[in-house]
Formats: C-alpha cells, structure tokens, sequence
C-alpha cells in the first residue's frame, strides 16, 4: 500500500511541475484532476465511496493518446472494517475532433487499457489485475482548459469482478493551440480598369488608363477647343477686299457654319495718316467689306456679325514707317471655341 501512496505523490508532483511550464513550451500533455465515486461489484461486500482521483494524457496525434489514471480513498467493508482503496490504469483514449482548435469545443471520447486495484484492510490484503474501458466528455471551455466527466468499469482478471468508477474534473492542456484569427477585412471592392469606378457600378468596363469618367465608369466627353484667325489688310484710303484673302473669308465661313451659334465681331483699323474721325469711319467701312463677302457669298446670316470700327486707336506697327502703317491698315476677326466630341 505504501508504494501505491508514493506512485500518488510522484505523480501530484510531476502534475504540479508541469502546471508552471510556461503554455508556449506546447508539450501535447494533458493534466487532468477531479472527484470520483466507486461502484464496487456486490460480491465485494464493500460500501460505495468517493475518492480524489489525478491523471496524466500524452497526446499522438489529434485523436489518440495515452493515460495514466490514479485514484486512492478509505472505505468500509460492510462488517465495518476500514479500508483503504487504490488503483491506477493505464491505457488510451481515443477522441473525436480535434485537440487544435478555439473553446468552446464538446470532445467525446473513449477510453480502455490496463492497471491493478489494491484493497488494503490491514491483515487483508489484495492487488488485483484489471482491465478497464469507458466513455467520457471532454468540454474545452478554452483552448486549453477544460471540464470532463466519465464513466468507467474495471474488471478484475484475478477475482472476475466488476467495478464502476465515475469521475467529474477539470483538465489543462500544454499543447499547441491555434490563434484566435482575426477577423478578416472586408474585400475592397475591385476596379479592374482603375478609373475609380468600383467593378459592381461600372457600366463602362476597359476604359484606357487616364480617361476622365463619369460616376457610372464612361468616358466623359473630351473638351477640345477650336479657333480661326483671319487677318486682312487694305491699301492706303481703300475698303476693297483684296482677290488673296478670298481662301481665309472662306475658311472663316466654313469655322462659322460648324459653330452655327457664334456671334463674331469683325475690327476695322486704320493707320494714323488722316483726320481721327475720318480713319473710325473708314475703319468700319473695312469691316463691313469683309462682313458683305461672308454674307453674299458664304451665306452666313447678318445677324451673327458684327462691323466695329476702332480707326487709329489700336495700331499693331509704328505708323512712323511705309511698312507700320500697312500693317495698321487691316481688318481681324478672332475665334475660339470649346466644344465636347
């Protein structure tokens, strides 16, 4: 009896080693510990009992291990003789699910194997050879720690005997344990052509890398900007449109007739040479020249253009020189408009 008390005390000792190993050592053990109370079979004449029982699992792999169970108390006989009741067992659990996993997890099980039951009454004195099988429930409240309960009968090979052990505990895994996982971000949605336009409210996939869209993911009408200049100069005190600027009157009528909603001013200027009041006028004379030409001979609608005469005013050249006058001496209309294909 007093071997079975020491093998008790070795193995509360290597229980409470084990329980101040630092959990990230990961050793597949399992230290179990509760309550029990024994069945025994009738022919024992033995009153039931509880008993603190302490066990040790190693862990093969997700499903099996191994278990070293010991359990020691007092009873009685039924004349009343005190005894004292040990056993240990040794042999496998098998599991289903898996040792890796969060909490909260409900892991059944069973169990069978070897061990000896020892009935110490003083002057009677029995070991007994047993073999063991049950069921159990192993309830992981974390990932490591745990409540079980079981049910267990050992039958003795010596005596052809069976008793029942049931037992309720807790349980502290050392193992590896998996992390919590966190908690995945949700997908950013994608946009496959980059125009900023998630894929689920493109209308208008594939657009080239750079092009401006609307909020549906089509392309924005490109702004462009058209414009014309025409630029035609007179002799000295004359308003006849010379034979040469017919080709730029033309192309100015043709800019007109694309942009049929622009209104166009039409400057007349002079050189210095002259009375003021004179040069205005014959300034706007000029300008009315090139306004009859876009209307008598393009079509153009009167009522888009406009004669102004500024005289001497503005003069582009020095009126000082033969060749600065002629320059001042002309007719500019200046065009320019924006317009979306």
């Amino acid at each position: 009896m007093k071997q079975r008390i020491i093998a008790g005390v070795a193995a509360a000792a290597a229980a409470a080693s084990l329980m101040s190993m630092p959990a990230s050592a990961e050793v597949p053990l399992t230290i179990n510990a509760g309550i029990g109370s024994w069945y025994f079979d009738g022919d024992r004449r033995f009153e039931d009992t509880e008993t603190p029982w302490l066990g040790l699992e190693y862990a093969f792999s997700d499903n099996w291990a191994a278990e070293i169970l010991y359990a020691e108390d007092s009873s009685r006989f039924n004349d009343g003789t005190k005894a004292d009741v040990s056993t240990w067992q040794l042999g496998m659990l098998y599991y289903t699910g898996s040792y890796i996993g969060g909490g909260n997890r409900v892991r059944p099980y069973l169990a069978f194997g070897m061990g000896e039951i020892d009935i110490d009454a003083g002057a009677f004195d029995t070991v007994e050879t047993t073999a063991n099988a049950g069921a159990g429930m192993r309830w992981m409240l974390t990932p490591r720690f745990g409540a079980r309960l079981e049910a267990r009968m050992l039958h003795s090979l010596d005596e052809n005997e069976n008793d029942f052990l049931f037992s309720a505990g807790v349980n502290y895994y050392f193992g590896k344990v998996s992390e919590p996982a966190a908690a995945a971000a949700p997908a950013a949605p994608l946009d496959s052509d980059g125009d900023g336009v998630t894929d689920d409210r493109d209308k208008c996939p594939g657009t080239a890398p750079g092009t401006r869209v609307d909020a549906d993911g089509c392309p924005l009408p490109v702004a462009q900007v058209a414009s014309i200049k025409l630029k035609v100069n007179f002799d000295f005190d004359s308003t006849v449109v010379k034979e040469h600027y017919f080709a730029d009157i033309g192309e100015l009528a043709t800019f007109l007739k694309r942009f049929d909603d622009l209104q166009v001013d039409v400057e007349g200027h002079t050189d210095s040479v002259g009375p003021e009041n004179y040069n205005q006028q014959l300034s706007q004379r000029r300008a009315q020249a090139v306004i009859d030409l876009l209307v008598n001979q393009h079509g153009i609608a009167g009522n888009r253009l406009q004669a102004v005469g500024y005289g001497e005013s503005r003069p582009v050249a020095t009126n000082d020189t033969e060749a600065g006058r002629a320059e001042n001496r002309r007719v500019m209309a200046t065009l320019e408009v924006e317009y979306k294909e």
